[in-house]
């Protein structure tokens, strides 16, 4: 998953390519049917090299298994939402694809996917009750379901367990506060060389995590569902005020720079940093091999938990000819896609996730504890806007000590008003 938030900027910038030609996008398509009967249909995906085998091994599967449709791999490894907005205003979008949660508003508000909740309801291959509610939620625009969840990657706290018992400093618990992880980041900056310069880190913050790391579990928010904005509440200010903190106060993480010519993960895997926020799919453990202890628990929190997720959908075209039997395809491929990826979104696929992902083993309980609450934003039509909007008037001013936590806070609520027509 992407660990900044300014790599969205130039995807708002192609935004715009979707309003060209959308007016009419109810026409044309790409299915039709070959010399067996069955459907020939399109499935887009951004994966390439060793994920595009392992997805084009789980189409393959589906192909031999159906009666009804013969699928297509479409690989866009680059510029993969460039190229899916181009082919959409052209009227020539295949007929499924991959979406990350952030484009589901958009998309469906400019008619681009269909609406998949009747051919949900009738088939007996989905269990929405199965799903946990944060991705399915991701998944829904104006109370309409738009596709269907295959991966909800919760952002959980990695640690190396060896250097905390090296220390002797407790190592994070599930009901950690953020005071609880500010006195153990504290603890673990050290100048150890003892040349007067910082050489191991508490933690990292560099542009990841997300904000919503702290504005939520301090009962903040940025934008409510309704689209209003909350960023500058003081639960949301208070959040603010803890990461500014750790960054500009304790100084527990390396600067910008540091962080970002060695790489924060880099960092940690090499034993520099004590804590760090990554995905639970994050392959940390191939990594850091046994240079070192891994462990892995539930982000901090303040009044309550929470932790942001990526989650990715397989949405259908509306152009796609045959619906029926693109939504069975849909429904078939996301199913067989939950068994691949960290973590899946349902709970009966999680409880298979010891035996499908034994390097994750260790880590089960909080992943499970995690998914219970885990969710993505609450997305608007201008989400890649407001993303980088929240980065550039706060996150990057307060992680570089440029503005206060309250200022940029006002800041960032007056731009994404402006973008709210609010």
């Amino acid at each position: 998953m992407g660990k900044k938030w300014f790599s969205k900027i130039l995807l708002c910038l192609m935004a715009s390519v979707l309003v060209v030609g959308m007016t009419a996008c109810s026409s044309g398509g790409q299915s039709s049917v070959n010399s067996g009967g069955k459907a020939n249909l399109k499935i887009a995906t951004w994966a390439g090299a060793t994920e595009l085998k392992e997805f084009q091994g789980i189409v393959n599967k589906l192909n031999k298994k159906s009666d009804e449709y013969h699928l297509t791999v479409q690989s866009i490894p680059a510029d993969y939402y460039k190229k899916i907005q181009t082919m959409a205003s052209a009227k020539q979008a295949p007929d499924l694809f991959l979406l990350s949660q952030e484009y589901i508003p958009m998309y469906a508000d400019l008619g681009v996917i269909s609406p998949i909740d009747n051919y949900v309801k009738n088939s007996s291959k989905v269990d929405l009750k199965d799903y946990y509610k944060g991705p399915l939620d991701a998944s829904k625009y104006k109370n309409k379901l738009y596709g269907l969840p295959w991966i909800s990657q919760p952002v959980m706290l990695y640690y190396n367990k060896t250097m905390f018992e090296k220390a002797g400093v407790s190592e994070p618990a599930p009901n950690w506060s953020w005071e609880d992880f500010e006195t153990a980041a504290k603890a673990l900056t050290k100048d150890n060389n003892k040349d007067g310069k910082t050489d191991q880190f508490g933690t990292n913050i560099d542009g990841w995590p997300p904000l919503s790391t702290w504005i939520w579990t301090y009962g903040g928010d940025t934008i409510t569902k309704n689209g209003k904005v909350v960023i500058n509440s003081p639960e949301s200010i208070d959040g603010l005020k803890m990461m500014n903190k750790l960054i500009n106060v304790d100084k527990v993480v390396p600067n910008k720079t540091q962080s970002q010519n060695a790489g924060g993960p880099q960092m940690f895997s090499q034993g520099k940093i004590a804590m760090i926020f990554g995905g639970a799919g994050d392959d940390f453990e191939k990594q850091v091999g046994n240079k070192f202890e891994l462990g892995m628990t539930e982000i901090p929190h303040n009044t309550q938990k929470a932790t942001f997720s990526w989650i990715a959908s397989t949405v259908m075209a509306n152009t796609t000819k045959n619906k029926d039997t693109a939504a069975d395809a849909l429904i078939d491929l996301t199913n067989a896609m939950h068994d691949w990826k960290v973590l899946p979104p349902t709970k009966s696929d999680m409880a298979k996730m010891e035996s499908l992902h034994p390097e994750k083993k260790y880590a089960i309980p909080a992943l499970n504890a995690s998914s219970q609450y885990s969710h993505g934003y609450n997305n608007q039509v201008k989400q890649i806007e407001l993303d980088t909007a929240m980065y550039q008037y706060l996150y990057e001013p307060i992680m570089l000590g440029k503005k206060s936590p309250e200022k940029a806070a006002k800041e960032t609520a007056d731009h994404l008003k402006q973008i709210q027509n609010q």
